[in-house]
């Protein structure tokens, strides 16, 4: 069923971490294989149980050392799913 309207989570998403940098993933998807978009979720996830969603949103715009200086965004939109993961556990680890 195809929905005009963005999923809660999206929406969620779209809510701490921006829209510009959630239609980057969106828009990535058509060109890698897997979803950034759900991959972006599950780091969310991965960080809320550490920091407060502001402090989520931030890490989400800001390169990241363990990322070669890229944004998590960044880097999930050239498909670097697992490396995002890691270094999202790394810095809720440290900053939790």
């Amino acid at each position: 069923m195809y929905r005009d309207d963005p999923l809660d989570d999206e929406e969620e998403l779209r809510a701490i971490v921006g829209d510009d940098e959630v239609d980057v993933l969106v828009h990535a998807a058509d060109e890698l294989d897997g979803d950034p978009l759900a991959v972006a979720l599950d780091t969310l996830r991965v960080l809320q149980g550490w920091v407060e969603d502001d402090a989520a949103g931030r890490w989400f715009q800001r390169p990241q050392g363990r990322l070669g200086d890229r944004t998590p965004v960044a880097a999930l939109a050239a498909g670097a799913f697992d490396e995002v993961l890691d270094a999202a556990r790394a810095w809720a680890a440290a900053n939790g």
